[in-house]
């Protein structure tokens, strides 16, 4: 800036004159450390708000001779998405499966 020709650079700017190489090398390491420091917020961000969330959810409970639907969003390509059915049946259920 002309203001910087006039009085000079401030005493914590002049110490550091780099060339380009340094001054790059130094905005990766910056930026990898952001990135990391992101992820690492991120992270706990979610495992907060899984704990959050799993305090107000219960297992769905099936049992022989429930009925249920089965989620099938078939799309048919000229109608809107929602307009079209995403879930099919009733149908009965007759036999648990356990895994």
């Amino acid at each position: 800036m002309p203001m910087d020709l006039v009085m000079g650079l401030p005493p914590n700017e002049a110490k550091e004159s780099m060339d380009t190489h340094e001054y790059l090398s130094k905005l990766q390491c910056d930026g990898s450390e952001v990135y990391r420091l992101t992820r690492k917020h991120l992270h706990a961000s979610a495992e907060r708000r899984k704990k959050e969330y799993d305090v107000r959810v219960r297992p769905e409970q099936f049992k022989v001779g429930g009925w249920v639907y089965y989620h099938y969003p078939r799309r048919h390509q000229s109608w809107s998405a929602k307009w079209q059915k995403s879930y099919i049946g009733p149908y009965l259920i007759v036999k648990m499966i356990e895994m």
